[in-house]
């Protein structure tokens, strides 16, 4: 499912690839430059049932500005866009084994690093904004820059996510590696996540993040947008990641672990912190 003027190249594109191709809506509509949530949903429904009636091998909603992407399995599970860098990320070591590092903000999941890891690729953690994914595009040895929103930079092509690049990417590695998106879902590890915003005015993030600093002194952490504190207990606890938001009076919270019961007790304890230490006098 293409919007706008992408869907006519990438029809030409991927056409010339020798790929079976059909384009939605590949039309200029200056009215429908973005989508509200029920109209995206109304158009992957849309597209979940055109790939698993003509059962094909992929489904691509490209955003506006030609930048995101959106991916459907064949089996018509549309796949969050973690949980989609995680499929992109192993795609990328199983077909370029020469790889020795790649990047990827610091909210994204513990699948990638466990896949690097099991290959001794080594994971660089950048800002999750476009800005810190180019910066990392630009360091020497990196070949793959991973995104929590739908976008990949691969710099041997652009130092840009580039949606049409991707997706054409991706259906290389696919044929390479010889397994599709769906089956790959459902191989490689799949780890619990739980969110949670908690309430927090600008006034009382410096305090917070002083406090979330001396608590977790002694443990591994990575110092990137917040605060990402490592749980080496070889316990169903993996990580959280607590980052003040930008621009709103919100404190984000990122639990992760093995299993969705840890991964929500650990959510509710550390909302539970931050509320105590913005409340602490």
């Amino acid at each position: 499912l293409l919007e706008g003027i992408t869907g006519i190249r990438a029809s030409m594109i991927l056409g010339s690839f020798d790929c079976q191709v059909v384009a939605l809506n590949a039309f200029l509509d200056p009215k429908k430059l973005t989508r509200d949530r029920s109209e995206l949903e109304y158009s992957l429904q849309q597209l979940m049932h055109i790939v698993t009636s003509l059962q094909y091998d992929l489904g691509c909603l490209i955003d506006a500005g030609g930048e995101k992407i959106t991916v459907i399995t064949e089996k018509g599970r549309v796949l969050p866009s973690d949980r989609l860098m995680s499929l992109v990320a192993e795609l990328f070591l199983r077909t370029h084994v020469d790889a020795r590092i790649i990047a990827v903000p610091i909210s994204s999941p513990g699948e990638v690093d466990a896949l690097a890891r099991e290959r001794s690729v080594e994971v660089m953690k950048t800002r999750d904004s476009h800005l810190a994914m180019m910066e990392a595009a630009s360091i020497k040895g990196v070949r793959f820059v991973g995104g929590t929103k739908g976008g990949f930079i691969f710099p041997d092509f652009f130092f840009a996510t580039d949606a049409m690049y991707a997706v054409a990417k991706i259906l290389e590695m696919i044929a390479l590696a010889g397994v599709n998106l769906g089956e790959l879902d459902g191989v490689i590890p799949h780890l619990a996540r739980v969110t949670r915003a908690v309430n927090c005015s600008c006034e009382y993030k410096g305090k917070v993040m002083r406090k979330i600093m001396s608590a977790s002194d002694g443990r591994r952490r990575d110092l990137v947008d917040g605060v990402k504190i490592h749980f080496d207990d070889a316990g169903p606890a993996l990580s959280v990641l607590l980052v003040p938001d930008k621009e709103r009076p919100l404190f984000h919270v990122d639990a992760e672990a093995r299993d969705p019961e840890t991964a929500t007790r650990l959510a509710d304890e550390y909302e539970q912190h931050v509320i105590q230490w913005r409340d602490e006098p």
